[in-house]
């Protein structure tokens, strides 16, 4: 299993990285999430766009949550599986 925090810690703020999610009650299928990091502490946060995706340690995984707007309620997007960093 790859070291996910090192991955995320790697990623500096403005660079474009892709999230491997895992969906919940979706175990063979996995979605990708590229976006900006715009938060380089934890809880990482990074921004497509159109959402935000907020990376959440949950014991010894990682969580990604997502909303529309800071304003707007959050929902499980899936677990954190692997963190490609696009710029570098």
């Amino acid at each position: 299993m790859c070291d996910l925090s090192a991955m995320l810690s790697e990623i500096r703020l403005g660079e474009e990285a892709s999230l491997i999610v895992k969906p919940p009650n979706r175990p063979d299928d996995r979605d990708d999430v590229d976006a900006v990091l715009v938060q380089p502490n934890p809880p990482y946060e990074f921004d497509d766009g159109e959402r935000t995706y907020r990376v959440v340690e949950d014991g010894a995984s990682y969580r990604v949550l997502a909303s529309r707007d800071v304003a707007d309620p959050t929902y499980e997007l899936g677990e954190l599986r692997a963190v490609v960093n696009m710029t570098a």
